[in-house]
């Protein structure tokens, strides 16, 4: 008899208000959000929208106001091994190579220093980063880097797999090698992923599904399936499928970015201020 897929996450009418009484900021607002086990599905939204803030209550480091977060049925209650976090920060130990950095998390559970290694290694020759395993991370490039943190995060072998902006520092030839390294171990190891990003054209390639986030208070706009078969190539970036996609989402982003920034006017002060410039308006210069 087979076990029960591992790796479902459930967000379910989650409310996050910031601040004390008289100073609250509600952050996010009835959220619900699932990932299937072994699916592959982004948040994306205008900056301040609460993307980062929902993947943090995920990975258990905030607390919600109100709703529920579950990983496999389990309420999250903190952080745990069977989530693995991937920041946009480079968040390696400068002072252990390579392999001791992927090694870390196998060290704190506790398995024996042969296994360990052995995992590691396995590990960066996947990520093509086995001749560096002696390095240390400053010795490497911004994409490097990065590769040994997805590395580190997979190597305790977690349910999902988190990842906020991971590709956001690097310059664009980099980020379109990483999103399909990315892509490739994804098809290896098939882990629940959460990702968080503001570039559409790479939530459109990596993902199964992309939820669309509101302006603050942060909601969710829309629910897009991503038909692309896999395993997906950067040729289907130029596909007719692949740009539809990216021009209906750069229209809700669009809006939604649009009510952003009238809500932050409003807020300064400015509630005169006009968002019409010229016939087409401000929407046209975005």
């Amino acid at each position: 008899m087979s076990s029960q897929p591992k790796g479902a996450i459930d967000i379910h009418n989650l409310r996050v208000v910031f601040g004390s009484k008289g100073s609250e900021v509600e952050a996010v607002s009835n959220v619900s959000v699932n990932v299937k086990p072994g699916e592959f599905v982004s948040l994306i939204g205008p900056s301040g929208c609460g993307k980062s803030t929902l993947l943090n209550i995920v990975a258990g480091f905030v607390n919600a106001t109100s709703g529920t977060v579950e990983v496999d049925g389990v309420p999250v209650r903190g952080p745990s091994a069977n989530r693995g976090v991937v920041f946009q920060q480079y968040s390696l130990f400068p002072w252990l190579s390579v392999r001791q950095n992927v090694e870390f998390g196998l060290r704190m559970q506790g398995m024996a220093s042969g296994q360990r290694q052995t995992k590691a290694r396995t590990l960066l020759g996947l990520a093509g980063l086995l001749a560096f395993e002696n390095h240390f991370p400053d010795q490497l490039s911004g994409g490097m880097k990065q590769r040994v943190g997805i590395v580190r995060a997979l190597a305790t072998s977690p349910q999902v797999l988190l990842m906020d902006e991971p590709f956001g520092a690097l310059d664009s030839q980099t980020r379109v090698v990483m999103q399909q390294i990315l892509t490739n171990m994804w098809q290896q190891f098939r882990i629940s992923v959460l990702f968080i990003t503001h570039d559409i054209e790479e939530s459109i390639f990596l993902s199964d599904r992309i939820f669309v986030m509101t302006a603050r208070p942060g909601r969710i706009k829309a629910e897009i399936a991503v038909p692309l078969p896999r395993p997906r190539t950067p040729e289907m970036t130029a596909s007719t499928e692949f740009i539809s996609l990216v021009q209906r989402l750069k229209v809700l982003i669009r809006e939604e970015s649009l009510a952003a920034m009238g809500s932050e006017l409003k807020d300064g002060g400015l509630t005169g201020f006009s968002m019409e410039v010229g016939p087409q308006g401000i929407g046209e210069m975005l």
